[in-house]
């Protein structure tokens, strides 16, 4: 049921971000509990180890390499002003002057 509705209305699963070495399988969702599973013994991965102590480096492990792709991959603002966008007439930032203007 959950992957029916993960396909016909993501909005209402929410996003997941996964990370696999050859051995483990490591899943992030924005409103579940992580997902831990050992692809070597649990092919099918059916037996998730996360909620197990004994897996709480190696889930700090793969968060640490998510988190780093999620920076690495994220969108850089580019250095030219795009013409598509309009004019902001707001304060910059611990200041009283709009943006644009001296």
């Amino acid at each position: 049921l959950k992957s029916a509705i993960q396909h016909a209305q993501p909005d209402v699963v929410g996003k997941a971000f996964a990370v696999r070495s050859r051995e483990w399988t490591y899943v992030w969702r924005r409103y579940e509990p992580a997902e831990l599973y050992d692809r070597i013994n649990d092919r099918n991965e059916q037996t998730n180890l996360a909620g197990d102590v004994r897996y709480a480096d190696m889930l700090r492990e793969f968060r640490e390499v998510l988190l780093n792709w999620l920076v690495d991959t994220a969108d850089v603002i580019p250095s030219d002003r795009d013409p598509r966008w309009g004019t902001v007439d707001l304060p910059v930032p611990g200041t009283l002057t709009p943006a644009g203007t001296s």
